[in-house]
C-alpha cells in the first residue's frame, strides 16, 4: 500500500514531539496496549497508529487513486499534571491538576486540543510537511474511554483523522524538492533517528532510472503488455528498453539508409 501512510503517521510524531502536555513521550506505533504503557509511564502520553487504509481502485492500479487513512492518536493521563501558565504579571506559575475525574478529563481536552493545533495550525517545518502529506481531513472523530487496569486508574482520550494522503511518488521517478514527499524526507534525513529510514524510502522510490516509457507505464499503474498494447512500450521485448533507432532496410529498394544520432 501507500508509502504516504508511514511518512504521514512519523510527520504527526515529531509535530507532536515537546507540543503538548506529554513533552517527548509520543510513541509511534507502540505495540503494547495502551494500559500498560500507561502503567509503566505514569506521566502523559500520546501514541499513534494508522490502522485503516482505503483506496479506491480503477482497474489493477494499487497506487494511484483517492488514498484515505485512518491516523489514530490515543492520548493517556495516569496522575495529576502540572501546566504552565502565566501569573498576569509577565511572570510565570505552575497549575496542578489533581488526578480526580474531573482533573483528568479536563487535562485530556486541553491536550486532544495541543494536538489538533500541533499538527494543523502551528507554523513549524514538520507540521508544514504534514499538512503536505495531508491535503484534507475529512472526518475527525474523538472517543472517550477510562480503566483501573494492574492498579493503575487512568483515563483516556482516542482522536481518530480521516486522511486523504497524496501519492507516493512512482519508483524509478525523481522525488522533487519542495514537493510532499521532498519536504518530509528533507527533515527526516536531518533527523538522526529518521535519516536511515529516509535512505530506505529514498532507495525504494528513486530505484534504478527507468525508461521514459517504463516511468510512464508505473504512473499509469499498467502492466507492462498494456502498455506495450496501447503503443508506449516496445514492441517485441517487454525486458528491455527500446534502443535508438541506427538503420532502416527498405525492402523494396534492397538499400540502407542509415541515420546518424544527433550531435555526433
Amino acid at each position: 500500500m501507500s508509502l504516504t501512510r508511514l511518512a504521514m503517521r512519523l510527520a504527526a510524531a515529531r509535530a507532536l514531539l515537546d507540543r503538548t502536555l506529554a513533552g517527548p513521550r509520543v510513541f509511534d506505533s507502540a505495540v503494547d496496549p495502551i494500559d500498560q504503557t500507561i502503567a509503566e509511564q505514569r506521566q502523559p502520553l500520546i501514541v499513534l497508529t494508522t490502522d485503516e487504509h482505503e483506496l479506491e481502485v480503477t482497474g489493477r492500479d494499487l497506487g494511484s487513486g483517492n488514498h484515505r487513512c485512518e491516523l489514530v492518536i490515543e492520548i493517556a493521563i495516569a496522575s495529576r499534571v502540572e501546566v504552565p501558565a502565566s501569573d498576569g504579571d509577565g511572570g510565570q506559575i505552575t497549575i496542578a491538576i489533581p488526578h480526580t475525574d474531573e482533573g483528568m478529563e479536563l487535562t485530556l481536552d486541553i491536550m486532544e486540543h495541543q494536538v489538533v493545533r500541533a499538527l494543523t495550525r502551528d507554523d513549524t517545518a514538520w507540521s508544514r510537511a504534514w499538512m503536505k502529506l495531508v491535503p484534507r481531513i475529512t472526518r475527525s472523530l474523538s472517543r472517550r474511554g477510562a480503566s483501573a487496569e494492574n492498579g493503575v486508574r487512568f483515563a483516556a482520550r482516542q482522536l481518530v483523522l480521516t486522511c486523504d494522503l497524496v501519492e507516493t511518488p512512482v519508483s524509478g521517478g525523481a522525488v522533487t524538492s519542495n514537493s510532499a514527499w521532498g519536504d518530509a524526507l528533507a527533515l527526516m534525513e536531518a533527523d538522526p533517528i529518521l535519516a536511515n529510514i529516509a535512505s530506505l524510502l529514498r532507495a525504494e522510490m528513486d530505484g534504478t532510472p527507468l525508461a521514459d516509457w517504463r516511468l510512464a507505464a508505473e504512473t499509469l499503474g499498467v502492466p507492462l503488455e498494456v502498455a506495450n498494447q496501447i503503443g508506449i512500450g516496445p514492441v517485441e521485448d517487454l525486458d528491455a528498453d527500446p534502443q535508438p533507432l541506427v538503420d532502416i532496410t527498405f525492402l523494396d529498394f534492397d538499400q540502407t539508409v542509415v541515420f546518424e544520432p544527433q550531435g555526433s
